[in-house]
């Protein structure tokens, strides 16, 4: 009889720890998913533990959606209530647990107006592409977008974590501005010309240099380009003295950028640098790439303020 009692205890003791009411996961559990975002937090007084729940529900959503910035998670944490504060009885000492709890709903009702709002600046500025397309007006536009589709990408993320399905807010509405800046990038098309002493060196990294732009890079007779970048090099006639065992030779580059579309030179500059080595070619080599290094960085910094505000 006695190991009958010892048995059914034993049994009871299971069943009420599956439900122990203690514990976080059945706290939480009472909040219904769909509707609601809770985070728990814990500390040795009802405040402290209340302010921990708190603090981890503004750390999470700072970790999971980093670029929406500060002001919308401040906005999204001023509709989070610490709903649940209870003792962890099975403790030696005392121990509080905090529920922080956001109503999606709400949640929803502080990130829907600023993504649509948006999406209403992007169509604004979409109606403003040139009819035909013009590559340089068009591309103007785009810049001005490009940092409302970053703002919108990071309002959708946020939106998404704060949904129970994960799901994008009207994702057919902004797909047509997801790529649009690579595609006007893309459609302005660059001719690139050189000539001079070992100029070949430098189209490498020109070229690289627009690619990595987005720009369409194409040969310097296209009839389609909009802009070329005009290069001419020299090397002070390949002369040289020795210094300390070395060879060195000095290069440099003429670099010109027009609009081809309004026959306007719109910047130019020089690029010069120096390299000595123990062989002549080798320095001829390294001064030239050396050059064409700075002509590439000046030549991505001088397009880009003229596409941004021609």
């Amino acid at each position: 009889m006695k190991k009958i009692t010892l048995v059914l205890l034993a049994c009871a003791l299971t069943a009420c720890g599956g439900l122990n009411k203690n514990t976080v996961s059945y706290q939480m559990a009472k909040y219904d998913a769909d509707q609601y975002y809770v985070v728990a937090g814990d500390g040795p007084t009802k405040e402290a533990a209340a302010d921990k729940a708190t603090a981890n529900m503004h750390q999470e959503l700072l970790q999971h959606t980093p670029l929406a910035g500060q002001y919308v998670v401040t906005d999204l944490m001023a509709n989070a209530e610490v709903e649940k504060v209870w003792r962890d009885k099975q403790a030696p000492t005392k121990h509080y647990f905090a529920l922080s709890v956001l109503p999606r709903e709400k949640a929803n009702a502080v990130l829907v107006p600023l993504l649509n709002q948006a999406d209403a600046q992007l169509a604004g500025l979409a109606s403003q592409f040139a009819t035909p397309a013009d590559p340089l007006a068009d591309l103007k536009v785009a810049y001005q977008m490009q940092p409302l589709v970053e703002r919108r990408v990071a309002l959708n993320e946020a939106y998404q974590f704060l949904q129970a399905n994960r799901a994008s807010y009207m994702p057919d509405t902004f797909a047509p501005y997801k790529n649009i800046f690579k595609e006007k990038m893309a459609a302005v098309l660059v001719g690139v010309q050189t000539s001079g002493v070992e100029s070949n060196v430098l189209v490498t990294y020109v070229v690289d240099a627009l690619n990595k732009m987005g720009l369409g890079v194409v040969d310097e007779t296209d009839p389609d380009q909009v802009l070329s970048v005009q290069i001419t090099t020299e090397v002070d006639n390949y002369s040289s003295k020795k210094v300390d065992g070395l060879v060195w030779c000095s290069s440099g580059a003429t670099v010109s950028l027009v609009d081809t579309q309004r026959e306007v030179v719109f910047s130019r500059f020089n690029v010069h640098e120096r390299a000595g080595t123990s062989r002549l070619s080798d320095s001829l080599r390294r001064s030239m790439q050396a050059v064409g290094e700075q002509a590439a960085a000046q030549i991505v910094t001088r397009l880009e303020n003229y596409l941004k505000t021609k």
